[in-house]
C-alpha cells in the first residue's frame, strides 16, 4: 500500500483531481454506453415526427386536387406515404419511439385526430416492406370486386385488415427474404405512422429512423479520453503550482536547521503563502539575532575574563613558592583555553563560512599527513581525489578534532573514504576501548569527558566532538559513533553528495 498511496501533498492533490475526473467521467460513459442506443433512437424518432411536420403542412397548403400528386412526388427511399381508406397501422403500439412520434404528432394536428403509430428497431423483429400507391390502387378494386360479388355468392365482406391486400401478398411473397435480412447488419430500423385526413381518408407514412452508426458512437468515447487526459495535465500544472510553496517551506526549513544565514524566502504567491513567507523570514532574522546576541555577549565576557586572566599571570609570576607558580599558571592557562574553546563554539565559524567546491580526498590524506608527521599512527584508504560542494575550514576542523581523538584515545586512526549511494562516507577506526552505548550521544554534549583513559588529565575542554558536530550537521551531514567488531570504535561521517 505505501508503494500505491502518494506520499506527498502534490501527489495527494493529483489523485484526488484524477479520480474525481475519471469518476465523474467514467459513470458518464457508463451511463452513454448503456442508453446510447435508446437515445439515438429516440433523436431518430424526433426527427421523424418532425419530417412528418413538415410534409403535413406542405401539403395543407397544396390545392386539393393537386395533393394526391404531390404526396407521390415526395416520396423517397426514407419515406414512403400513401392514401387509403383503412389505416395500414391498426393500432398503436408501445415502442418508445412510437410513443414519441405519437406526441409530437398530436401536438401538430387538431385534438380528437385518430393516429396510430408502430415501429420497428431492431433487427430481430424483422423488416416490413411498405406498399406502394399502385399496390394501393390494386387493392382497392380488389376489395371493391368482392364487395360486389358477396350478395350474389352469398359470402360476407371480407374483414377489415390492418393493410390493403396487395401489401400483404407481397409481404408473403417476400417473406423468405425479411427471415435472412433480421439477422444481417443493413436493417433499416423505421416507423409507421397512419394519420386521419377525412371519413374514409388516410394518410400512411413510413419513415426510416437514422440510428448513429458504431464508428459515430465512438466519439463521446474519444473526446471524453481527450479531455479527461487534459484535465490530468492541467490538475498536474496546478498541483505542482500550488504544492510548490510547500517545497520552499521544506527546503527553507531545512537550510535553516543547517545554518541561519540561509537566504529568506520570497514573499511572493497567494496571500496565505506571502503570509507564512513572511512569518518565516521573521522567525529566520530573530533566530539569527538572538545567536549573534548571545556570541556577542559571550565575546565580551570572554574580552572581560582576558584582562583579569592576564593579571593574575603577571601576579602568580611574583609567587616565591614554584610549586604554587607552576599550578597558577596551568589553571590560569586551562581557563584560558576554555574561553577560547566557548568563543569558538559560540561563534559557531563552520556554519558561516561559505560552501565551495572542495577535493575532499585531498583534504582527508593532507590531514593524515599532517597527523604522521605529528608522531600519529594513521593510515588512510580511498580515491586519490573525489570532489564535494562543503566548507571546507569547518570539516577540516571537525575531522582534525575526530583524528585526534582517535590517536590520543584508541592508539591510531585508520581512515577510509568511499561513495554510499547519495552520500560520502568517511570511516575513522581506532583500537582503543570504545565507548559504552549509554554515554555515546553524550560524548556530543558539551564540556561532557568521559572517565579511565579519557579523563580530564589528558587534557581537553569536553568541546571537541560538539564543534565537529555541528560543523559536519551545517553541511547537512551527520556523525555517528558504532562498535568494530574486533574490537575499537568506528566513528562515521556522512556528507550528503549533493551537500
Amino acid at each position: 500500500m505505501k508503494r500505491v498511496v502518494p506520499d506527498s501533498l502534490g501527489g495527494w492533490l493529483f489523485t484526488v483531481l484524477v479520480a474525481a475526473v475519471i469518476l465523474i467521467y467514467g459513470s458518464s460513459l457508463i451511463t452513454y454506453f448503456i442508453f446510447r442506443d435508446q437515445a439515438a433512437a429516440a433523436a431518430a424518432a424526433s426527427q421523424a415526427a418532425d419530417q412528418l411536420i413538415v410534409f403535413k403542412r406542405v401539403i395543407e397548403q397544396a390545392p386539393m386536387r393537386d395533393r394526391l400528386g404531390l404526396i407521390q412526388d415526395l416520396n423517397s427511399p426514407g419515406l414512403r406515404m400513401v392514401i387509403t381508406s383503412r389505416p395500414l397501422v391498426q393500432e398503436s403500439d408501445e415502442v418508445f419511439t412510437s410513443r414519441i412520434v405519437y406526441r409530437r404528432l398530436a401536438q401538430e394536428f387538431p385534438d380528437g385526430t385518430e393516429i396510430h403509430t408502430d415501429s420497428r428497431i431492431d433487427a430481430t423483429v424483422g423488416a416490413e416492406r411498405f406498399p406502394t400507391q399502385e399496390e394501393v390502387r390494386r387493392d382497392l378494386r380488389r376489395q371493391r370486386r368482392d364487395m360486389q360479388r358477396a350478395p350474389r355468392l352469398g359470402a360476407t365482406s371480407p374483414p377489415p385488415t390492418d393493410r390493403p391486400r396487395a401489401s400483404v401478398e407481397a409481404e408473403r411473397r417476400t417473406s423468405d427474404l425479411d427471415q435472412a435480412l433480421r439477422d444481417i447488419r443493413g436493417f433499416q430500423p423505421f416507423v409507421r405512422a397512419s394519420i386521419r385526413f377525412g371519413e374514409n381518408i388516410w394518410l400512411n407514412a413510413r419513415v426510416d429512423l437514422d440510428l448513429t452508426e458504431a464508428s459515430e458512437r465512438n466519439r463521446p468515447f474519444l473526446w471524453t479520453t481527450a479531455l479527461t487526459l487534459l484535465i490530468a495535465g492541467l490538475a498536474i500544472y496546478a498541483v505542482r503550482r500550488a504544492t510548490k510553496p510547500v517545497s520552499l517551506f521544506a527546503m527553507a526549513a531545512e537550510r535553516l536547521g543547517i545554518g541561519l544565514n540561509a537566504t529568506p524566502l520570497p514573499e511572493t504567491g497567494t496571500g496565505e503563502v506571502r503570509r507564512a513567507a513572511r512569518a518565516f523570514n521573521t522567525m529566520q532574522s530573530r533566530l539569527k539575532r538572538f545567536v549573534q546576541d548571545r556570541t556577542q555577549m559571550l565575546a565580551a565576557i570572554s574580552h572581560d575574563l582576558r584582562t583579569p586572566i592576564t593579571r593574575m599571570r603577571l601576579r602568580a609570576e611574583f609567587v616565591e613558592d614554584s610549586e604554587q607558580r607552576d599550578k597558577m599558571l596551568s589553571d590560569l592557562d586551562d581557563m584560558e583555553a576554555m574561553i577560547s574553546a566557548t568563543l569558538a563554539f559560540a561563534r559557531d565559524d563552520a556554519a558561516n563560512e561559505p560552501a565551495m567546491p572542495t577535493d575532499i580526498a585531498a583534504l582527508i590524506a593532507r590531514i593524515v599527513s599532517d597527523e604522521a608527521e605529528a608522531g600519529g599512527a594513521t593510515s588512510y584508504s580511498g580515491p586519490e581525489a573525489m570532489d564535494l560542494t562543503i566548507r571546507p575550514l569547518g570539516l577540516k576542523r571537525a575531522l582534525t578534532n575526530i583524528i585526534e581523538n582517535a590517536i590520543k584515545y584508541g592508539g591510531c586512526a585508520d581512515v577510509s573514504l568511499s561513495e554510499a549511494g547519495e552520500n560520502i562516507e568517511v570511516l575513522i577506526d581506532d583500537k582503543g576501548p570504545g565507548i559504552p552505548d549509554a554515554e555515546k550521544e553524550q560524548v556530543f554534549t558539551p564540556f561532557f569527558r568521559l572517565e579511565g583513559s579519557r579523563s580530564r588529565d589528558t587534557g581537553g575542554t569536553g568541546l571537541g566532538m560538539t564543534i565537529a558536530r555541528n560543523a559536519i550537521r551545517s553541511m547537512g551531514g551527520d556523525i555517528e559513533l558504532l562498535d568494530r567488531a574486533e574490537g575499537g570504535l568506528r566513528t562515521r561521517v556522512t556528507l550528503p553528495v549533493q551537500s
